[in-house]
């Protein structure tokens, strides 16, 4: 695992914020917000997690 990756954190952290959009559209009922939220959260997490575990660009 590369920890030491400052993109992936970050890829990780959009996708916490996302979690938090993705619950705030549940609570409002709002379906337009909650589908980018979560496409958001799929996106930047899977991006994160292997950034997080490959290490980035792989060569």
């Amino acid at each position: 695992m590369h920890l030491d990756q400052p993109i992936g954190w970050l890829f990780f952290i959009v996708a916490l914020v996302g979690v938090w959009a993705v619950l705030r559209s549940l609570k409002k009922r709002q379906m337009f917000p909650l589908v980018f939220a979560g496409l958001t959260v799929i996106l930047f997490g899977w991006f994160g997690i292997a950034t997080l575990i490959f290490g980035g660009i792989p060569s």
